[in-house]
């Protein structure tokens, strides 16, 4: 079991939790570097945390700091936690389903723009963090997520298979940079025909129609 590895993005392919990431970093910036800012225009579909925070300094001017970024996301954990008491993110259908079948056979590991503490506090709002084991690769370790998801397979002891699910160009990008399979999942923004045109190895529409994935994946 130990030798395959299905991986999974989190926001927009397992759960959907709206404004809850984007207004808990706001509030972790404002906290830590004094600057109300706007979350509105931040896209975190594919984007990591590092980049995202990378990006919000510049827009305000703010060289790189190695005291109040490590502060940052220390405080971004703790805003998450208690936006997702108020407000649980929504399970896509089919979701638990899907990874209780797949985790009989495969072993699931994570491919994550979000920092580890946050990844696991939303599965663990979201009801999944059992299915997992805090393996994988997380929006703290690099700002990129080809390098996210090799650290990933580093830390799963390169198995024998591998799949990559998600729901971005991003995330397919990152499956194909480290010779996984991509399977997109039309949970998210982005269409088929988008996700197909963006070189997805296989698209499925839901979770609740996943049975090409499940011939793919042998179980």
């Amino acid at each position: 079991m130990s030798r395959r590895t299905l991986f999974c993005d989190i926001d927009g392919t397992l759960l959907h939790a709206p404004g809850a990431g984007s207004s808990a970093f706001g509030d972790a910036f404002a906290e830590v570097f004094g600057i109300p800012v706007d979350m509105g225009p931040i896209n975190f579909a594919g984007a990591t945390d590092l980049r995202v925070l990378a990006q919000l300094m510049h827009e305000q001017g703010l060289a790189p700091d190695a005291t109040r970024e490590p502060l940052f996301f220390k405080c971004l954990p703790e805003f998450l936690e208690r936006n997702m008491a108020v407000a649980p993110p929504e399970v896509f259908p089919g979701v638990e389903a899907f990874l209780a079948r797949a985790s009989s056979r495969w072993r699931l590991g994570l491919v994550t723009g979000n920092i580890k503490a946050c990844a696991l506090i939303k599965l663990k709002h979201a009801g999944l963090a059992d299915y997992f084991d805090g393996m994988g690769g997380f929006g703290d370790d690099d700002g990129d997520r080809r390098k996210i998801a090799a650290l990933a397979l580093s830390r799963a002891e390169y198995p024998d298979r591998a799949f990559l699910l998600g729901d971005t160009p991003s995330d397919i990008r990152a499956a194909h940079a480290n010779g996984m399979v991509s399977v997109a999942v039309c949970n998210g923004s982005l269409d088929r025909t988008t996700l197909e045109g963006a070189g997805a190895d296989l698209v499925v529409d839901s979770f609740e129609a996943a049975d090409e994935l499940f011939e793919a994946l042998d179980i």
